[in-house]
């Protein structure tokens, strides 16, 4: 004759768990969601207060330059002829490259 074997009652099934693991799997839960949240916060990290009006002076400055460039005939800011274009723009560039770091 063949014994039925019996299922042990300490194991936990899917149905039927015991109220401290589904404590634990809520609580592991809520730390790997506090987790996202915290790595999300690190990686958003807000614009330093000097980048912006930084890249603004920049822009105007280089605007200027080649403004006072164009109205005084090519003589001022420097004596060093259509050079001065280039450093305009790169003062310019400069500006703008400091606002692709805004957030």
């Amino acid at each position: 004759m063949a014994k039925k074997v019996r299922r042990s009652s300490t194991i936990p099934t899917q149905q039927n768990q015991p109220a401290r693991d589904r404590v634990t799997r809520a609580e592991a839960e809520t730390r790997r969601s506090r987790r996202a949240q915290e790595s999300a916060a690190e990686a958003y990290k807000p614009s330093p207060a000097w980048l912006v009006p930084t890249a603004v002076t920049l822009l105007i400055l280089g605007i200027l330059y080649m403004v006072v460039y164009y109205i005084s005939s090519a003589q001022y800011p420097l004596p060093i002829g259509d050079w001065n274009l280039a450093v305009g723009i790169g003062i310019l560039l400069a500006g703008g490259g400091l606002l692709t770091f805004w957030r």
